[in-house]
């Protein structure tokens, strides 16, 4: 039987479960720029023969190296919610945005403008139609605000002769006259959005770019004739990992004239990512010494941070950016520095045992320049943004060292779930201090630092609420621990003594029975108690809160979350549908609504529907609406002064505070 080389590599990699720890110091995790395009594609030739060899789904004749995975009355109001954001200072991009007086919804293309104020009498005033840059189809994804601009993105493709490319736009569009909002500039930047900060007027976009290696590449390679890989294809199953690891290294000679050649050939610039503008023209968004890089290979992505400044009437990023070339999806943002995390998986060798970090890189922001400050290591790899936290010069990190797959002694100091605190003002991001093994076997659910202290929830049948005491950064300390069925996904201080969770509710099994906001007294920090919870009682039941803190509301002593459920309705009171008869299934879609209360708990207020939307787009002529049963997703709400603003994918409806299920003004968007 002939085995081609794309076989090969899947019976080298088949003996890669049984590996053993390398000893070997790391070397410097610090990045440098390129010297030259040369050295860059030395450096990409590296990394393209590292992920070729590393994992046996990487060799077909069909690849792309992907590189990541995956804010009453006539006059304006004065006071308003804003976008639930985890650092003050730091704006977030969402599909809503609010100044008081006016309400800007992102709804499938459509930017809609509503007139909020007076709240009774809210309506579209203004729309504008986001059409793709690219013209090869496109999503509107999120926006930001200041003053008289908005800033829009959506995620776009192109293709570039059978190359597919993920791109971002983005639109600057003037709103001085609500009622007509004017395109002033747009462009379009290679890579998927990652996350986006507002600080000021200065917006910083992280884009993710895959980096693909010339088909050809396996062309020629197949073309070998197979006695130049039979000492590879000999290697048995259960051979030393050092044995693997040399069959690998004589594998990447072999490969390595035809990768250095194809890359040679295209050359370092192709690689890098550009801006389209308008007319079709295109430029470099970085040259080859803008590019951050480590010394050893790793996968084969860019991470790039594009600053644009909406107080310009023009999205200038061309000599503006900052790139680093390594994947990543963890991003965030203090008002000073950005931090970007990278785990192990993108430089492991496949065979070896996996040695699970994450380093995270510091960018310094300042205007226009977001300039590389330095690198730190932990262990572990992070659950979102909220793992990280900067305080007094500090960055805490929390992670999940978890060995699930690779077999790591449960005996291991590293194994569970951690607190890393690191000086983020060195050139280097040395620990001073760590918090180790909490909860082995379970996984961080939701993380959130509040001045010197944390909150940890892990899962895997219950729920633990870890205390973590941070006065003494040297030496962190758990010092309480709450062990309740579910668990929250996301976590928010309300003042200095309680905690308001976001999750599900579940048994001491460790099945999940339903959507729950829960209220947590941490007035004694050694004992954290449950104090109240609210479920949405259903047989199935989910919110994108659970997911995505934009979608949640915590405005003085309310909270509010979208809720869907579905189920069969057994008539009686408490039901999540009280108008279906016995036995009848029903599917929900609202706005859970509750006071919150730190002296009684948790109190629902209502359950906001959009049936009246419903009714007036699909059967507005009909007093009976009884045969529409869809209805629409929740997806955010607001407050202005004492008006509640709901916001779903059939439009806006308003309803007081006091009562918020009594509808004051709906306004469709379709």
């Amino acid at each position: 039987m002939r085995h081609t080389p794309s076989t090969i590599l899947s019976l080298l990699t088949l003996a890669a479960c049984g590996g053993v720890t390398d000893d070997q110091p790391d070397p410097s995790i610090g990045l440098s720029t390129f010297s030259s395009c040369a050295e860059m594609e030395d450096h990409l030739t590296e990394s393209f023969l590292h992920s070729m060899t590393a994992y046996a789904y990487a060799m077909t004749d069909d690849i792309a190296l992907d590189s990541g995975a995956a804010e009453g009355g006539d006059s304006a109001p004065s006071s308003y919610s804003t976008t639930n954001v985890q650092e003050k200072g730091v704006d977030e991009a969402d599909l809503v945005k609010t100044d008081g007086e006016y309400v800007y919804v992102l709804n499938d293309d459509v930017l809609s403008i509503v007139r909020s104020w007076p709240a009774e009498s809210a309506e579209v005033v203004g729309e504008i139609l986001i059409k793709p840059i690219s013209g090869d189809g496109s999503a509107v994804e999120k926006m930001f605000l200041s003053g008289d601009r908005i800033l829009v993105y959506t995620g776009e493709w192109s293709d570039r002769g059978g190359d597919w490319r993920s791109q971002t736009g983005v639109s600057i569009i003037d709103i001085s006259n609500r009622e007509a909002p004017v395109m002033v500039d747009r462009k379009l930047l290679d890579g998927s959005l990652v996350s986006a900060r507002m600080i000021g007027t200065d917006v910083y976009t992280v884009l993710n770019n895959s980096i693909r290696l010339p088909t050809e590449v396996y062309e020629d390679i197949d073309k070998l004739p197979w006695m130049m890989f039979e000492d590879v294809y000999d290697i048995p199953w259960d051979a030393p990992a050092v044995d693997r690891l040399a069959a690998r290294e004589r594998l990447q000679d072999i490969f390595r004239p035809f990768v250095a050649k194809h890359i040679s050939d295209a050359g370092a610039r192709s690689f890098l990512p550009t801006i389209t503008h308008e007319d079709g023209e295109t430029e470099a968004m970085l040259g080859c010494t803008d590019v951050l890089h480590s010394k050893d290979p790793s996968e084969a992505g860019l991470t790039t941070v594009a600053h644009v400044d909406l107080a310009s009437d023009k999205i200038g990023v061309s000599t503006e950016s900052t790139g680093v070339l390594a994947g990543s999806t963890t991003v965030y943002a203090s008002k000073q520095n950005l931090y970007i995390a990278q785990t192990s998986y993108g430089w492991w060798d496949g065979i070896s045992e996996l040695d699970l970090e994450t380093r995270i890189h510091r960018l310094a922001l300042d205007g226009a320049d977001s300039r590389y400050e330095s690198t730190g290591s932990v262990d572990g790899f992070l659950h979102n943004q909220f793992s990280m936290s900067e305080h007094e010069g500090l960055l805490r990190v929390a992670t999940t060292y978890e060995d699930w797959r690779w077999g790591t002694s449960s005996e291991d100091r590293k194994v569970g779930n951690n607190i890393f605190i690191l000086d983020a003002q060195q050139p280097q991001m040395g620990r001073i201090g760590e918090l180790t093994g909490l909860a082995p076997g379970e996984q961080i659910y939701a993380t959130r630092f509040q001045g010197d202290r944390a909150f940890m929830v892990t899962f895997v049948q219950v729920d633990p609420l870890f205390t973590i005491d941070l006065r003494y950064p040297t030496a962190p300390v758990a010092v309480g621990e709450l062990k309740i069925p579910g668990y929250s996904s996301y976590l928010h201080p309300i003042g200095e003594d309680h905690v308001l969770g976001i999750g599900m509710e579940g048994d001491w099994d460790g099945w999940i029975t339903g959507l729950a906001i829960s209220l947590f007294d941490v007035s004694n920090f050694a004992d954290p108690k449950q104090q109240d919870q609210l479920t949405l009682e259903c047989d199935g039941s989910s919110s994108e809160a659970l997911w995505d803190h934009h979608a949640i509301l915590v405005y003085g002593d309310t909270v509010a979350i979208p809720a869907y459920g579905y189920g069969w309705s057994s008539g009686t009171e408490g039901d999540m549908d009280e108008e279906a008869t016995d036995g009848e299934y029903r599917e929900t879609s609202g706005l859970i609504v509750a006071d919150i209360d730190t002296e009684t708990g948790l109190t629902q207020r209502g359950f906001v529907d959009h049936r009246p939307l419903v009714e007036a787009i699909y059967c507005p002529d009909s007093d009976d609406c009884s045969d529409t049963s869809y209805m629409p997703r929740m997806r955010r709400s607001l407050v202005i002064e004492d008006y509640l603003f709901s916001i779903s994918e059939l439009g806006v409806m308003v309803s007081s505070m006091e009562d918020p299920e009594v509808p004051l003004a709906a306004v469709p968007l379709l």
